[in-house]
């Protein structure tokens, strides 16, 4: 389904910004010590799930740091449309789903966060909005990168850009829930 570049690109910005500050205020008070405890049931820490964010948000921004500043694609008008590609498309579904997914083994936290997870997180996602608004001009359809996972794939800069977003909003919730199962919320 074919929509205006312009309006996406809205709506990835203040979704950006609402998961940032979503995660921001659900964290606000919680320290180092609490965001370490994983629940009893298993799973990921606060701290990992941020780790796994930030992990996989540099295999992202590098390359699309790259071909924005590159300007690859050429300007398009305001009346631009974007369409996700098949893979691209089938990836943002997915995370946009409640469904259970295992992270690739390349996105998995190592065996400390590092320090001040939280800040390096936001750091990321500040980065992203950065890049949304700076690629305000190109044409996000026929810019294409490979996937930072199965290189063998490809997915436009839409895509890219859109993975990133639902991707935060997606471990927002899992943050929510893991803060609730070690008892701070």
């Amino acid at each position: 389904m074919r929509v205006s570049q312009q309006s996406h690109r809205a709506s990835l910005l203040a979704a950006n910004a609402a998961v940032m500050g979503r995660i921001r205020d659900t964290l606000a008070g919680v320290g180092p010590d609490a965001m370490s405890r994983r629940p009893a049931s298993g799973g990921w820490s606060v701290a990992e799930v941020l780790e796994h964010l930030i992990v996989s948000a540099d295999s992202y921004l590098e390359p699309m740091r790259a071909l924005i500043e590159g300007n690859a694609g050429g300007a398009v008008n305001s009346s631009a449309t974007w369409k996700p590609s098949l893979m691209g498309g089938m990836l943002a579904a997915s995370l946009r789903g409640t469904r259970k997914l295992p992270a690739p083994k390349s996105y998995k936290p190592g065996p400390a966060p590092r320090p001040r997870v939280l800040e390096e997180f936001l750091r990321r996602q500040e980065e992203a909005g950065r890049l949304i608004t700076d690629a305000g001009g190109m044409d996000w359809g026929r810019v294409r990168m490979r996937s930072p996972v199965a290189p063998i794939l490809r997915m436009n800069l839409g895509d890219a850009l859109t993975i990133l977003v639902v991707h935060a909003e997606r471990h927002a919730g899992q943050i929510e829930r893991v803060l609730k199962a070690v008892d701070i919320r």
